[in-house]
């Protein structure tokens, strides 16, 4: 069946009308998708705060330096002050960790180590001023 230009010229329009219509159908089915999606996502600058830092991880693959103080390890994670406590005597060391990392007081302090009060005191000012040092 041969078809005359005219008849031609109609199947064309007809085809480019059919064509039309189904491109306008997905784009407006693309446009509803893209908006249910919208209901669904929440974007991260809508998040609270503790939402955001629930979703927050660090890896700590052996971050931690170990001390040792009666027997017990005691980790130290900031690197800075993990090598100023390495420089400082064991003594001082030992105090410090008790009292800071242990949150012992100055007087448990003062029993474990058998000494007294006023010389646990002396030590932790000392070390305190030693690690300022050595920290600048």
């Amino acid at each position: 069946m041969k078809l005359n230009r005219q008849e031609k010229e109609i199947v064309q329009r007809k085809f480019c009308t059919y064509c039309i219509k189904v491109l306008h159908g997905e784009a407006l089915n693309y446009l509803d998708e893209l908006e249910r999606q919208r209901e669904r996502e929440v974007t991260f600058s809508e998040l609270l705060q503790k939402d955001l830092d629930a979703l927050y991880s660090c890896d700590e693959y052996d971050m931690a330096d170990y001390f040792t103080v009666m027997g017990r390890q005691v980790p130290v994670r900031d690197e800075w002050i993990s090598m100023a406590l390495k420089k400082l005597p064991v003594k001082k060391r030992e105090i410090i960790l008790m009292l800071y990392f242990l949150n012992m007081t100055e007087k448990e302090t003062a029993d474990c180590l058998k000494l007294v009060q006023s010389t646990i005191h002396y030590h932790k000012d000392d070390s305190l001023r030693l690690l300022r040092k050595l920290m600048e």
